[in-house]
């Protein structure tokens, strides 16, 4: 298994995220976490990493919705908050980014929020990611 994979299984899994806010779905869960960490045989803090980075690229090249990728990184937050885990620093730079899709800042309605904060933020962490490599 890859994290492509993975990532092909949350695309069916969150596959009525079509536009945001998104309606609720049985999202991911502490055993689909367990199970995916096992099969790539990788801890679970280098998971959260490689899933936000695949996230982060997808969405900055436009291959994946916001609500698709907000979902997820809320979604593996809850399951690293309730096991009281640590959040590793890239997924926390990637669920901070889009974090601050989610709601109109200032209450200033005559942007998008999306595109003024995380978008540029997305970019800034694909860049980062990409010189890294």
């Amino acid at each position: 298994m890859h994290v492509l994979d993975i990532l092909t299984e949350l695309q069916t899994l969150y596959k009525d995220q079509l536009g945001y806010p998104h309606p609720r779905v049985a999202g991911l869960t502490e055993a689909d976490v367990q199970r995916w960490s096992a099969l790539l045989d990788v801890p679970r803090s280098m998971l959260y990493d490689e899933l936000a980075i695949h996230l982060a690229f997808g969405f900055h090249a436009s291959e994946m919705t916001f609500a698709f990728c907000d979902a997820v990184v809320n979604d593996l937050h809850g399951v690293i908050t309730s096991a009281d885990e640590h959040r590793p620093k890239l997924f926390w730079a990637v669920y901070l980014a889009f974090d601050e899709g989610e709601y109109y800042h200032q209450n200033n309605r005559d942007e998008d929020p999306v595109e003024v904060y995380t978008r540029p933020m997305i970019a800034r962490i694909v860049e980062a990611s990409s010189s890294t490599q």
